[in-house]
């Protein structure tokens, strides 16, 4: 059985809770100070039981974000239902899942409030959503809801009866639609020609069907990992599609995000492309945004195929690409004294991927020029070879006389 051993923590002032870096929800109130716990796992005909166990205090499931708050020892076990056993009611009572539905059970001590995770994000006004999310209580003769207290990324109950709980949404009271955090999961099938399938996940979600969506893919599919969308969050009356800057098939059109809520294996697009090239946008745009894309990450020929060896192209009178990138640390004190309009650079490799949302706000912030280099290149730290690959690429675009003086061969 897991024990709270460890001085793991999650509290508000980090914001170590955070979906995605969401900017929207960034203000809204979080309880804090949760110890995290991890949790015991057995798993029999394929439905996987998380015990845990805790001393008083208030703690949490490092797995699932499940929170509870005790005034002694307790041990308790949980497993992820799918909300498809509900869907009769949830229909009668026009309601949408707004969280994973989790069976909760207390085998010893007493529980002062349990926190149920949700994926509803509750900034930019969305805080008056409070009056119409619930706390849905499965029982073998029905169901039935109670009022909660909402905080950032969870739902509050106090002195729970346990039984399968979940939040969920009631979209006929509510006058303008909720937004929502979804996770991005992309994995390639075949790679000649390139085939990816693109699924949309609420976030956090029940990590098993994650994995069922692994072992779906597998062993043809392999996933790609891309960061999710930086700072944003999904209004649920929309629908999106998927394009990419290449030639290519994509099936579906396009998915209304309301059937993602309680997704299955199948809710993907399939993206099909006969001559991808050594890279492609893709693209998710939101009927909601205008036209433009909520999630856009490039991708790489060495993304789908990393065993193969990367084509080097030679440019007369410069170096081989591969190697100049691996000479940029000694080219560093150059380029931070000469580089002089850095955020065109910073634009590129935020929307590449390489620097995250907090890194491009600091070097935007920064008094000069040389101060945004050095940001930018602390940034690009975690980037390894790829990342600077990718500054070394941009340079010769944005900075061709610079790139020939100090690459040059001779």
């Amino acid at each position: 059985m897991a024990s709270n051993q460890g001085n793991a923590f999650r509290d508000d002032d980090d914001h170590s809770g955070d979906t995605q870096g969401c900017e929207c929800c960034a203000e809204v109130p979080d309880t804090s100070h949760w110890v995290l716990v991890e949790p015991e796992v057995s798993t029999e005909k394929s439905v996987s039981t998380y015990s845990l166990s805790s001393t008083a205090g208030s703690y949490e499931c490092s797995l699932s974000g499940l929170r509870w708050l005790s005034h002694g020892p307790i041990k308790l076990q949980y497993h992820f239902m799918d909300w498809h056993v509900f869907a009769k009611e949830l229909d009668n009572m026009q309601c949408s899942p707004a969280g994973p539905l989790m069976d909760i059970k207390l085998t010893s001590g007493e529980l002062e409030d349990i926190h149920l995770p949700h994926f509803l994000c509750l900034g930019a006004g969305e805080a008056s959503m409070c009056d119409t999310v619930r706390v849905l209580h499965g029982h073998d003769c029905g169901v039935c809801v109670e009022g909660c207290e909402l905080t950032r990324h969870h739902a509050r109950i106090v002195q729970p009866s346990l039984s399968p709980l979940g939040v969920l949404w009631k979209a006929v009271e509510y006058l303008f639609p909720p937004k929502a955090h979804f996770e991005p999961l992309l994995f390639y099938t075949r790679t000649d020609p390139l085939e990816l399938h693109l699924y949309l996940v609420p976030k956090p979600w029940d990590p098993a069907h994650i994995k069922a969506i692994q072992q779906e893919e597998t062993p043809q599919g392999v996933r790609i990992r891309k960061p999710g969308p930086s700072g944003k969050s999904l209004r649920l009356d929309a629908s999106v599609c998927v394009t990419t800057s290449c030639l290519s098939e994509i099936q579906p059109n396009r998915r209304d995000l309301s059937e993602l809520l309680s997704p299955s294996t199948s809710d993907y697009f399939e993206v099909y492309i006969r001559h991808p090239g050594d890279s492609f946008d893709m693209e998710v745009i939101s009927s909601a945004e205008n036209g433009e894309p909520i999630w856009k990450r490039k991708i790489r020929r060495e993304d789908y195929r990393p065993d193969e060896p990367p084509q080097r192209i030679r440019i007369p009178g410069q170096v081989d690409p591969l190697l100049a990138a691996a000479s940029l640390e000694e080219k560093r004190p150059q380029l931070i004294q000469r580089v002089t309009e850095v955020m065109p650079i910073a634009d590129q490799l935020l929307s590449q991927g390489f620097i995250g949302q907090e890194t491009y706000a600091n070097i935007q912030a920064a008094a000069t020029s040389q101060d945004k280099m050095r940001l930018l290149f602390e940034g690009l730290r975690s980037a390894g070879a790829q990342g600077k690959l990718a500054l070394y690429t941009i340079l010769q675009t944005l900075q061709p006389h610079l790139v020939e003086e100090l690459w040059t061969t001779r």
